[in-house]
């Protein structure tokens, strides 16, 4: 998990909805509003703001695969309703190893214990679920192992300060360690280990090799599974992820 921005103004789509239905307004037709064009542009700009990564896991967002999440579900008698189009209640997600596709890495039967994201959360409210954007940019409070696992960083957790059980919880209801997961972390992790472990002692090969796979491209787009990059490069990443603009976030 990282740091992500929120969607803070409403896009014209969105406020054009809004104006027409009033107090009538829902999610639903909101999907149909202007014959799903609507939808799309607020798709969009959530996935902008997000560099083309899952809120959640950081697999690269696809056309197939894909999907807008409430942080606070629609289903939360107190707020749902109130926020199912509030802008600042919606971040991009993938579809959480659900997608047929025949990729072993978007679904892994059995796919009841391979569900992730806002699968696997689903209606869930929990007074102790972090939401990434309240995650501090830096330092990360989550660490990817060499196998592919994800957990708290238990000493930048004290420093933020946020309690590093809140962050593991939330591991834990989003299933950020099925291992449908675990399994493409790892492959991501040897991956790297192949291309740079031989030049760990070339400073400056190493500092270009982080900046490549921890920034944007040219597109704007982060490379998927930001965190086992971050986790895997160390304390050179956190160096590069501090400069300024930190377009990364």
């Amino acid at each position: 998990m990282k740091r992500i921005r929120t969607l803070g103004q409403p896009t014209p789509g969105l406020v054009d909805y809004l104006d027409c239905e009033g107090e009538q307004a829902d999610w639903g037709g909101f999907r149909s509003h202007q014959a799903g064009d609507a939808y799309s542009e607020i798709f969009r700009a959530l996935s902008s703001i997000q560099h083309g990564l899952c809120g959640y896991c950081e697999i690269d967002i696809t056309e197939r695969d894909k999907q807008v999440e409430h942080v606070v579900p629609q289903s939360d008698q107190q707020q749902g309703a109130t926020r199912a189009l509030d802008p600042t209640n919606l971040i991009v997600c993938c579809q959480g190893g659900t997608l047929n596709t025949g990729d072993g890495e978007r679904r892994l039967e059995p796919v009841k214990r391979n569900r992730s994201c806002g699968e696997a959360k689903g209606n869930l409210v929990a007074s102790d679920f972090v939401d990434p954007r309240e995650l501090p940019a830096l330092p990360s409070l989550t660490r990817v192992r060499y196998d592919g696992s994800i957990e708290a960083d238990e000493t930048s957790c004290s420093n933020a300060p946020i309690d590093a059980d809140r962050v593991n919880r939330t591991i834990k209801i989003l299933g950020l360690n099925v291992e449908r997961l675990r399994i493409v972390r790892e492959k991501h992790w040897s991956n790297l280990a192949e291309n740079w472990d031989d030049h760990y002692d070339d400073p400056q090969v190493m500092r270009e090799a982080a900046r490549g796979e921890l920034l944007p491209d040219g597109d704007g787009r982060l490379k998927r599974f930001f965190s086992t990059s971050r986790s895997y490069f160390g304390p050179l990443g956190e160096e590069i992820l501090v400069e300024a603009p930190q377009a990364w976030i």
